[in-house]
């Protein structure tokens, strides 16, 4: 596929952090690209830099950006729309906010539309209507308007008249997407476009993304969405950008393999240090060339464990606060009413929360969840029926609104509030910079203003802030919002360990599918109950959307092992061992030779995947490379065995 762009040299730093150190990236037609890594590590960054409204820093060599005159058109869909700007844009005129030339000529035509009231036989004003008219359609503005229009409806916005800032955060997102979808450029990039987004809309996207023939490039903590619309990602570490040609799930495997790998070779080098160390100071008495190798080798494998080490990703050490309650059964709802205004919400509404639930809480935006929550910890009073909760119950709530941090504040003093040490409700204490660690903050960040960091990185700050105090229940509203995948997968296993109640509020279904072992569907005013996560709904979803496109077919309801230690004989060496110490020297360095000299062949291969007769050779050199591997342990074993016979 031809390239759309190719850029080269990337270097950027803001103060002290470092965002790209000569990174480099192409994009080619028919990309379908997942953008992912850490908050703050600059995926937002780069799409400013594709949109030419960041400049890389000037550099030897300098920053390259080659684009396709022919292909490249680029078209940014932010993660919040610019109501500020445009005020008087109603949903149906919005996408003009994205188009300032057609929104120019809007602007004229509605100045000269009044003007014609007034004065409708104007000569002068029907020519410079009929002017603008052709220019707008010259534009392309009636087949943009009509697409976008056509996505609209697609995505249930009807009062087209309602200006878009009195809408709730989905249904601005709606329109968002219907921007982005009518969009004719080559190359269009989506920061997070799901978030506040129901399931049923989220699907929907899913599915024009698979099947439109567009290039795009996507941040998202959505793992569903980016397994299905996804055919690259490139994955942002330590200032490199990383490509891999393959879907999410297939790079989640990559990375698998790779850590293994890491670890494996972590292994071989602390052994390797181990044996190193214990050569040095036994003083073997190989001679030359080869004796002074390995002591210069001896040197460099603490910087190579180093370097291994750097190269693992790091993960979010997160620490669930457990509750000491006893009692299984927290709250219980019996035949509960709740009308808003004329409006009613619930009816009939049995349930329980008990110690232990990983409740799922799903619907439509708009069905109540909030106010179920709302219900649960009685900062609503029911209309009707009853409630019973445990005495002194302790809610805790973690919503989208996210109370505000106080940004001169340092993370340190924020977390720490006056202590060095944080107290945690299991009756341990941790270090603040300890705590801060666990959630990705390095050293030199926390005694930084707040207001230095990130977006990402503030609500990776504000879930530390919250996750130190204990809960009989915890309520998560929309938490993987703004949060980056790996701190997401922590979080999946803190909730997963957790003893007490959570409920989660969130359209993020590999989330829900991790962690949950209950779903709550807002249907009907009421609760539908499913054992498992948003995996055992969905056929259920299926089947009320096909209820309501055919209202007419009726619902069947009916269906690591120990070490061994070296044991010191009471007795000196036999004969045996004697000679056998004469000749273990020699064999260790002629099997490191060997590993030598099959890693050169390795490094100096052509090899390539599509050629399977070199992959049969390189399999084959691995082969004899973990042979010889294990024949070197298995020497420096009899070494050390027979080194303190020998003593």
């Amino acid at each position: 596929m031809p390239i759309l762009c190719n850029l080269q040299n990337m270097n950027l730093a803001f103060g002290e952090k470092v965002i790209f150190k000569d990174a480099k990236l192409t994009i080619n037609q028919g990309d379908r690209i997942g953008l992912i890594g850490l908050n703050g590590q600059g995926k937002s960054t780069l799409f400013n830099i594709l949109a030419q409204k960041v400049t890389p820093d000037i550099s030897k060599p300098p920053f390259i950006f080659d684009r396709n005159n022919e292909l490249f058109t680029l078209f940014y869909i932010p993660q919040e729309l610019d109501i500020e700007t445009y005020p008087e844009l109603d949903i149906e005129n919005f996408y003009l906010s994205f188009y300032p030339h057609l929104y120019k000529i809007h602007k004229e035509l509605s100045v000269i539309q009044k003007q014609l009231l007034e004065n409708y036989e104007s000569e002068e004003l029907i020519h410079k209507q009929q002017e603008l008219l052709e220019m707008f359609e010259a534009a392309h503005g009636w087949e943009l308007e009509s697409s976008y229009l056509n996505y609209l409806n697609h995505f249930d916005l009807q009062e087209r008249q309602t200006p878009v800032h009195k809408l709730s955060g989905g249904e601005q997102k709606k329109i968002a997407l219907s921007i982005g979808l009518s969009s004719k450029a080559n190359l269009i990039l989506w920061d997070e476009p799901t978030n506040h987004l129901d399931v049923e809309t989220i699907e929907k996207f899913e599915d024009e993304l698979s099947n439109s023939q567009a290039t795009y490039m996507i941040i998202s903590h959505d793992r569903y969405l980016l397994n299905h619309v996804t055919n690259k990602i490139i994955h942002i570490e330590r200032g490199s950008i990383n490509s891999f040609e393959g879907t999410y799930l297939e790079y989640l495997e990559y990375l698998e393999e790779r850590e293994k790998e890491l670890a494996k070779n972590l292994d071989k080098l602390e052994n390797q240090h181990r044996r190193e160390l214990a050569w040095m100071r036994q003083g073997i008495k190989a001679r030359g060339t080869r004796s002074k190798k390995r002591v210069e080798g001896f040197h460099n494998i603490k910087s190579d464990i180093q370097k291994l080490k750097e190269r693992s990703r790091k993960v979010v050490n997160l620490n669930l606060a457990h509750s000491g309650r006893k009692s299984k059964q927290l709250i219980q709802i019996k035949e509960g009413e709740f009308y808003y205004q004329d409006e009613k919400i619930f009816e009939n509404l049995n349930l329980g929360v008990y110690r232990g639930d990983k409740i799922a809480l799903i619907g439509p935006n708009g069905a109540g969840k909030t106010t179920l929550i709302s219900l649960l910890s009685q900062k609503l009073p029911l209309k009707g029926g009853s409630i019973k909760s445990l005495e002194g119950l302790k809610v805790h709530i973690f919503d989208q609104k996210r109370d505000a941090l106080d940004l001169e504040k340092t993370p340190f003093s924020l977390i720490g509030d006056g202590q060095d040490f944080v107290h945690l409700p299991n009756g341990s204490k941790k270090h603040v910079i300890s705590y801060l660690e666990d959630y990705l903050f390095a050293k030199e960040q926390v005694h930084r203003p707040i207001y230095t960091l990130s977006g990402g990185e503030k609500n990776r700050l504000q879930l530390a802030l919250f996750m130190k105090n204990d809960a009989d229940l915890w309520v998560f509203d929309e938490p993987t919002n703004d949060l980056d995948i790996e701190t997401i997968e922590l979080l999946e296993k803190e909730i997963a360990n957790y003893n007490a109640a959570v409920i989660i509020i969130g359209h993020d279904r590999a989330f829900l599918d991790n962690t949950c072992n209950t779903t709550w569907l807002v249907h009907d005013h009421n609760i539908e109950i499913f054992e498992g996560g948003y995996s055992q709904v969905a056929p259920y979803l299926h089947a009320l959307e096909l209820e309501k496109k055919l209202p007419q077919v009726e619902n069947d309801k009916s269906n690591h092992p120990p070490k061994s230690s070296s044991i010191s004989s009471p007795t000196g060496p036999t004969n045996k061992e004697k000679i056998r110490w004469e000749t273990v020297e020699s064999d260790i360095l002629n099997t490191e030779t060997t590993i030598e000299q099959i890693k050169q062949k390795m490094t100096e291969m052509d090899f390539t995947k599509q050629d399977p007769q070199k992959l049969t050779q390189f399999n084959d050199l691995q082969q004899q490379l973990d042979q010889a591997e294990t024949t070197l342990t298995k020497l420096y074993t009899e070494w050390e065995r027979l080194s303190e016979k020998m003593d």
